[in-house]
């Protein structure tokens, strides 16, 4: 093959190989009964033993079993379809009908969803169950419309706590100076700077060798997180601290959803309604064993009371302050109602 028409023939094997993982479905107008089972593609970031994943094989098998075959779930693990942003664009755009990431991620789509990431927002799990089950999930849910997106539950994550190699955490003392690895979420960055911590959004791949090679001294996330990342190699102290609780989204496309038949339509709200049920117990069953695993390791594990816990709440009160108007205090105040 003479060497000008090389590159030209790379690019069209690529575009077509491409076109066969994210091409867009059509899949929404078929007859299950006469043309196979509706195929559901659905992407997360997480491995094959964490809750998200586990859960994401529970609706699959509920799904297949009470539609008769009608659907064939089809799960795609540790980010087999690219990461969490690409699959809500692939979603949004029906290259892919499902997937299941953080609350945190909808937020560079729709700002607002911001509201779950203030600090101490929630006072226990309950609370914001309720919150995204009732009143603040419908708000939320109208802002993903726009973008082909619609959510069919709220999963939990967990509560991120943090951990460092230089001391345990029980007051915003403690982090004076602490440089610390964060999202690159501006509330979340806003409020460790409250704290007196020195903010720094790193790659989570890169996490573990600047925890490593002592760039920075702590991280926060979920126990499930810290755990499965083997943290406890490169960090001596876990805070209990519980500062932001996390969620995931069970997402899907809006389209896809709504050409289904009534009947399927019902029974996939169902199917996913008991899979987020699912998925918020086995991450509290499971945090039991992270937390043993942890210690076992050769973490030292501290739980702050709440009289601690109301020293950080009181100084993120500037956080609350400088977001209200972008968030909306009514959308705030959603989110709280349940903590009483």
């Amino acid at each position: 093959m003479k060497k000008k028409y090389v590159f030209p023939c790379l690019l069209l094997f690529i575009a077509v190989l491409t076109a066969g993982i994210f091409y867009k479905e059509d899949y929404n107008k078929k007859n299950p009964t006469s043309s196979g089972p509706i195929v559901i593609r659905l992407s997360h970031v997480a491995n094959e033993t964490s809750p998200l994943h586990l859960s994401c094989v529970y609706f699959e098998e509920i799904l297949e079993e009470r539609s008769e075959g009608k659907f064939d779930v089809q799960v795609y693990p540790n980010s087999q379809l690219g990461g969490d942003r690409q699959a809500v664009e692939a979603v949004s755009l029906g290259s892919i009908t499902a997937s299941f990431p953080g609350t945190a991620v909808l937020s560079g789509f729709e700002p607002k969803f911001m509201v779950g990431d203030l600090p101490f927002i929630f006072k226990t799990r309950d609370a914001a169950y309720k919150a995204y089950d009732n009143e603040l999930g419908e708000e939320l849910n109208k802002l993903l419309e726009p973008h082909n997106l619609v959510s069919l539950g709220y999963g939990d994550t967990g509560y991120r706590h943090i951990t460092n190699n230089k001391k345990p955490i029980t007051c915003p003392d403690d982090l004076d100076g602490l440089a610390i690895r964060t999202m690159e979420n501006p509330i979340h960055m806003a409020s460790f700077r409250e704290w007196g911590a020195n903010p720094t959004p790193i790659s989570f791949s890169e996490l573990f060798t600047a925890l490593q090679q002592h760039t920075i001294d702590a991280q926060e996330n979920p126990l499930q997180i810290i755990c499965s990342s083997r943290f406890y190699e490169v960090q001596d102290y876990l805070s209990l601290t519980g500062h932001f609780y996390a969620l995931g989204s069970l997402l899907f496309n809006k389209e896809f959803v709504e050409n289904l038949p009534e009947d399927l339509n019902i029974l996939l709200n169902e199917c996913a309604r008991e899979t987020v049920e699912y998925q918020r117990k086995i991450t509290q069953e499971m945090e039991e064993e992270f937390l043993q695993e942890l210690e076992a390791a050769g973490m030292h594990i501290n739980e702050l009371t709440p009289e601690q816990k109301d020293l950080f709440i009181e100084k993120a009160e500037p956080v609350y302050e400088k977001y209200e108007g972008m968030l909306g205090k009514d959308l705030i105040e959603l989110a709280r109602k349940y903590n009483d």
